[in-house]
């Protein structure tokens, strides 16, 4: 058995202590321990990934009975008997020993000391393990069940709340960020909160910069590309039925007829076809021109 464990100090330690428990059994409570960890054989008897040995784990001369400090001891001694491409399991055992309660709400207790390199190794390991492992649900569409299972939990999640000073009736959430404490018919509404100071104020031109700047980089990151046709049918569904704000009209009525005044209007700006020296506006040399070229 030697030979499946480093040759060191930990190693000689728990073997000693696997030899002392054998020759002078315990009287009282006992845990049930694999001398070699079950995860090290192909076939397990429980869950999980399959090992490198052959046998079986729960073989009478590979089980033992040990008091409980004496198994925790073997457990923290385990992970540092096996090379670090193979402890993840050694690990996570000796991990589950100081954190998980049994069935009575008992646990290890272990000094801060080893909790925190316990803890660090935990880490790496685990950062090591899930490197590189994809997802099991990656590139998989979900179900129409699945879809209707989220739909259903979300709908009996959301709850309804009415502001006690305007009397509106809305998700919780939209109440908690602009309603209560923050609501316009709050008389003792503080004037400091960011949302309130800048409610209904026209932002500076220092600040409209700064953000068509921000936008202008993201762009460059991002180019836009042409929506595909199951994009235009997904934004079809979703907006059928959804009314405008009220100002949506005059607002866009408004804006086309400052850019006709000002003579940048995309019906107004003329470009020419270097190959058929056609002459087209900006919006149709770009929808039809370019792409048919």
């Amino acid at each position: 058995m030697n030979t499946i464990f480093l040759n060191n100090k930990y190693t000689k330690i728990y073997f000693a202590i696997i030899d002392k428990v054998r020759q002078a059994p315990f009287d009282g409570f006992t845990e049930n321990h694999h001398i070699v960890p079950e995860h090290f054989y192909i076939e397990r008897t429980r869950s999980g990934p399959p090992g490198w040995l052959i046998g079986n784990p729960d073989a009478k001369e590979n089980l033992l009975d040990m008091p409980a400090r004496e198994h925790a001891i073997c457990h923290l001694l385990l992970r540092k008997m096996i090379p670090e491409d193979k402890n993840a399991g050694c690990v996570y055992a000796a991990w589950r020993m100081v954190n998980i309660e049994d069935n009575n709400g008992n646990r290890y207790r272990v000094n801060s000391r080893i909790y925190a390199k316990l803890k660090e190794e935990v880490a790496r390991t685990h950062s090591a393990t899930m490197k590189g492992r994809q997802a099991p649900n990656k590139n998989v569409p979900m179900s129409e069940e699945q879809k209707q299972i989220i739909r259903d939990t979300k709908a009996k999640n959301k709850t309804y709340k009415t502001c006690e000073h305007c009397s509106k009736t809305m998700v919780a959430a939209a109440i908690k960020q602009y309603h209560s404490d923050k609501c316009e018919k709050n008389p003792n509404r503080d004037p400091n909160i960011v949302s309130v100071k800048t409610r209904g104020k026209k932002r500076t031109k220092k600040q409209k910069e700064f953000m068509a700047q921000q936008m202008r980089d993201h762009y460059v990151e991002n180019p836009k590309r042409a929506k595909t046709k199951e994009e235009k049918e997904h934004l079809s569904k979703k907006l059928t039925g959804v009314k405008k704000p009220k100002k949506h009209g005059k607002n866009l009525s408004a804006t086309i007829q400052k850019q006709r005044a000002e003579g940048t209007h995309s019906t107004q700006i003329k470009v020419s076809c270097i190959k058929t020296k056609k002459v087209y506006t900006i919006t149709t040399f770009t929808r039809y021109v370019l792409n048919a070229n």
